[in-house]
């Protein structure tokens, strides 16, 4: 093996697509236009970390077969994941290790810039437990209802999409591998971007309460005066936000509302005493602060390799995966937890889309990309 050295510079929704959004789908129209966006990314990568404090060679070697290929190592200070490569020892100049670098939070930006929708897919799952009461149940689905009310209307003015909410499986649902294959899918819907679990509780008297306030400081309140009529209710709503493919928690926001409750003397419907905009308020604000913490993460799903030049793509139509399509896709270190090494970016490969429907898509690699190295470890693409 012949080996050059480098030394680089600095050291339950279905979305129908418009025209337009095809034509941005298939924007990498050739093969080559696919291998540069490749070499750019890496490049890109390359930079990424040596603004996190890396310093950078390069090496590139012809194998048996001719093929030319091209790595980079990294040294550096910052966080270290101490990956040893000894036929590389010679190249780096006697360095004992070749680190893995994590790209700073401030580098992060710049290794994402322009990946794929800035928006994406929301799902809500409803996670409340069922209460016993007929009125309990009554005055539990009135407030879970206007909680993700509020909170669908601030996704979708942010630019989400989001689908109808998806409750608990029922008692009744047995987990066994048929159950997860054949039902559990069809009732979860599409693997989204983002998922919100939504938890409203009924508060049974003040020591729970009082729980709250210990073990969550920074709990947001509600509270409202009863009229003489009323039924006194309290409410502790959890939101948890989270990115599914990547296993990311994204932050839990809870708030207490005190109010009351009576029936209406026409209808007999219960009425809550509070302002709904209040609720609205609290719910936007906690969306402002997920929307801004997604602003440098990549909209990533679940890649198989079903073969030497067939994956199959956990996302379809409407994540925007369509035929034709081209997929970047890399190692879960590099993807999710954005650490920089010659493992990860070897294994980085260029998927075109030769099939897709709602939810399901497979593909096929760029040829230049077929001697990539095989990554052992867990597979996540995303849209360029």
């Amino acid at each position: 093996m012949r080996v050059m050295t480098l030394c680089l510079a600095g050291c339950g929704l279905l979305w129908a697509f418009s025209s337009s959004a095809q034509d941005e789908a298939i924007g990498l129209a050739s093969d080559d236009d696919a291998s540069g966006y490749l070499s750019a990314f890496r490049q890109r990568a390359m930079d990424a970390a040596l603004q996190s404090g890396a310093r950078v060679k390069g090496v590139a070697y012809l194998d048996d077969q001719g093929r030319l290929h091209e790595r980079a190592m990294f040294s550096s200070e910052a966080d270290v994941r101490g990956i040893q490569v000894e036929s590389y020892l010679e190249a780096m100049g006697g360095q004992d290790t070749l680190d893995a670098i994590q790209v700073s939070d401030e580098a992060r930006c710049q290794l994402w810039t322009g990946s794929g929708s800035q928006s994406g897919l929301v799902t809500i799952q409803l996670t409340s437990d069922a209460m016993r009461e007929a009125s309990e149940r009554a005055l539990h689905k009135k407030q879970e209802t206007l909680l993700v009310s509020a909170l669908q209307s601030t996704l979708r003015a942010q630019g989400y999409r989001v689908m109808a909410p998806v409750g608990p499986k029922p008692e009744s649902y047995q987990d066994t591998t048929y159950a997860r294959t054949l039902v559990g899918d069809w009732s979860e819907g599409p693997a989204p971007d983002f998922a919100v679990s939504v938890n409203v509780r009924m508060l049974a008297d003040d020591r729970e309460e009082n729980d709250l306030y210990i073990n969550h400081p920074g709990l947001a309140s509600m509270a409202y005066v009863l009229s003489s009529t009323a039924k006194p209710v309290k409410f502790a709503v959890t939101l948890s936000f989270s990115q599914p493919a990547a296993r990311r928690e994204m932050g839990d926001y809870r708030a207490l509302i005190e109010t009351g409750a009576y029936r209406a003397f026409e209808s007999g419907e219960w009425v809550t005493e509070q302002d709904e905009e209040d609720l609205e308020d609290w719910v936007a604000a906690v969306t402002r602060e997920f929307s801004d913490s997604t602003a440098c993460l990549p909209r990533v799903f679940a890649v198989t390799r079903d073969g030497a030049a067939r994956y199959s793509i956990d996302a379809g139509r409407t994540r925007g995966v369509v035929e034709g399509q081209w997929l970047l896709v890399g190692d879960r270190e590099l993807m999710v937890n954005n650490v920089v090494s010659d493992m990860t970016l070897d294994t980085l490969v260029m998927l075109r889309v030769v099939r897709a429907d709602d939810h399901r898509a497979q593909a096929e690699p760029l040829p230049s990309g077929e001697g990539a190295l095989v990554s052992q470890g867990e597979l996540l693409g995303t849209l360029p």
